[in-house]
């Protein structure tokens, strides 16, 4: 009887584990890296995870809640927390770009938890307002091109809206986005923005296709860009920031209006 018991128990944990919230490599051209080994299409990846690019590589990966991240060549990815069920309660996902660049295509966890969307950079967290597709490239300064929907970027000096077709440029954790233009970009942001700019990926979940890319389709001017709404102390934000923080608490920035 106590074995029949523990048979039945197991079986119900099984479709749970199953289907734990995650990503799967959707595609990979060249050769990548992840924490538990060498990347392959169609390879499930759970947080915390932490994926790398070789030179060359392109990898997309499509999270359970239709998200979809293009990592470029030579990039560094981690993803801290991913959690998405089918009541959305839970849903939460916190990234870091450590190297290299990404393209974000978020999916129903920032549609309908946009306030439990994080990615992070050394220079700046990003959170976003409505569904959004955006491109980092991290080559000291960031560089940050919004494609479509509408961004938050916070750090110690404040926080500042970016809107589609925007793109800026981030020094460092203690000051503000600078607006931008392709022409002004070095050729290590240039190169990774094209590629990612000609990456296969769908509209965001909620959201509309991206009308023109800034590098595949005509130069990013930065008009888009918002002057900060308000100027935080140098605090726990930077440190959170810089540093990737509690990686179960990422920093968040109240706006006053």
């Amino acid at each position: 009887m106590v074995r029949i018991l523990i048979a039945a128990l197991l079986a119900l944990a099984l479709p749970v584990t199953a289907h734990a919230a995650g990503a799967v490599v959707q595609s990979l051209k060249g050769s990548g890296q992840a924490t538990i080994g060498p990347l392959t299409q169609g390879q499930r990846l759970e947080a915390p995870m932490a994926i790398t690019t070789e030179p060359g590589a392109q990898v997309v990966l499509k999270f359970d809640d239709g998200m979809q991240i293009v990592l470029n060549e030579n990039s560094l990815l981690r993803i801290v927390d991913f959690r998405h069920t089918s009541s959305g309660v839970v849903d939460r996902a916190v990234l870091e770009l450590l190297r290299g660049a990404a393209r974000v295509v978020t999916g129903t966890v920032a549609r309908d938890n946009p306030k439990q969307f994080f990615f992070r950079t050394p220079q700046t967290q990003l959170t976003v307002e409505r569904p959004s597709d955006f491109t980092v490239a991290l080559v000291n300064p960031v560089y940050i091109t919004v494609n479509s929907g509408a961004l938050l970027a916070s750090n110690s000096y404040g926080t500042v809206p970016l809107s589609a077709g925007s793109t800026v440029s981030i020094a460092s954790s203690g000051v503000a986005p600078v607006a931008t233009s392709t022409a002004l970009m070095p050729v290590g942001a240039t190169g990774p923005m094209s590629a990612l700019a000609s990456a296969s990926v769908t509209a965001p979940v909620g959201g509309s296709a991206s009308a023109g890319l800034g590098l595949a389709g005509g130069a990013a001017t930065g008009t888009g860009f918002v002057t900060p709404l308000m100027v935080i102390g140098a605090g726990a934000a930077a440190a959170a920031v810089a540093a990737g923080g509690d990686d179960s608490s990422p920093t968040t920035t109240t706006t006053h209006h």
